[in-house]
């Protein structure tokens, strides 16, 4: 599995740097678009389910009339979070909490001629029952056969939040578009989830600048632009190092966490990194990626794993 997964890799990245030597071409028009990313730790062929089981996130997103380029993006997601041991005898069997996350997201994202680029955000979100975590898990482990998880009466109780959020990448160094350091600082702060992050793309292959970048979502445009070649296919690596200071999914409602939950406190220092490769041209995007991360609760017993897949489609 693992020198399948290497050949796989070698066998994208070479036929990046194949294709990187298109002409340029000036951009269709398109101005919306639309993305799905589903995320489930079954996409790595492993044995378990286990801790961020699965993810579902639908977004849309259009250019507003402003003097440089400005996104707007609306956004739906839902996560859910279970312990290591399926079969939940006692609280001291789960080693981290029971969690559905749901959440609505407004933001905007904005870029400057010097490859930078900022976005803020506001979301309002629910965890316990009301996140529909539950419901959700068992009607998909009941359609593939999975067995299910018995613990979801000791689930983080209902609470609502809200956030608010901002990031800022800037392009570090870039040689002749075959490879980019692109560094990202980010933050949030809410009664849901507060967190302070710093990591850092190395892109190799075929990309554009950020502001016509699949990277960000930003291959949609109010008029032609000029492209460096008509497609992008690029490897990427982002390594972060985050700080948590709150996570509900963890530690329940911040002003209501209510009674029965088994609960648990977050590790201040976090370390994630994603891998994977990015394919888009005229009016979709694809990518697929491998995230690992560090044990996100002081009682969790293991790191996690898990796959990524996003699609795209543009249109005017």
């Amino acid at each position: 599995m693992i020198m399948m997964k290497k050949r796989w890799l070698l066998f994208c990245f070479c036929a990046c740097l194949i294709t990187a030597g298109a002409q340029k071409k000036v951009s269709p028009v398109y101005q919306r678009e639309i993305s799905m990313i589903t995320e489930n730790d079954a996409y790595l062929g492993q044995q378990k389910d286990a801790y961020y089981t699965n993810g579902f996130f639908v977004s849309l997103r259009h250019l507003s009339h402003a003097p440089q380029k400005k996104m707007v993006q609306y956004e739906m997601g839902q996560m859910i979070y279970t312990p290591l041991i399926r079969k939940t005898l006692l609280p001291a069997d789960i080693d981290r909490p029971y969690c559905g996350y749901l959440y609505f997201q407004y933001s905007e994202e904005k870029f400057s001629h010097k490859d930078e680029v900022l976005q803020y955000w506001a979301r309002m979100d629910v965890v316990g029952e009301a996140s529909f975590g539950e419901s959700v898990q068992n009607s998909y482990h009941r359609l593939l056969h999975y067995s299910r998880f018995t613990g979801w009466a000791y689930q983080v109780q209902n609470a609502l939040g809200a956030d608010l959020g901002i990031s800022y990448a800037a392009t570090l160094l870039e040689d002749s578009s075959w490879i980019k350091l692109v560094p990202v600082g980010r933050a949030s702060l809410g009664s849901s989830l507060t967190y302070a992050g710093i990591g850092n793309y190395l892109c190799i292959g075929s990309f554009e600048k950020n502001a016509n970048s699949a990277m960000w979502n930003a291959r949609i445009q109010n008029r032609p632009a000029l492209l460096r070649r008509n497609h992008e296919c690029y490897f990427f690596w982002y390594p972060e190092l985050l700080f948590q200071g709150y996570n509900a999914t963890i530690q329940g409602g911040l002003f209501a966490k209510g009674e029965g939950a088994v609960l648990s406190d977050p590790r201040r220092w976090m370390f994630q990194q994603t891998l994977g490769i990015c394919y888009a041209a005229d009016r979709w995007t694809a990518q697929v990626a491998y995230v690992h991360q560090s044990k996100e609760a002081v009682t969790q017993t293991r790191d996690q794993d898990y796959g990524s897949i996003k699609l795209s489609y543009r249109m005017h």
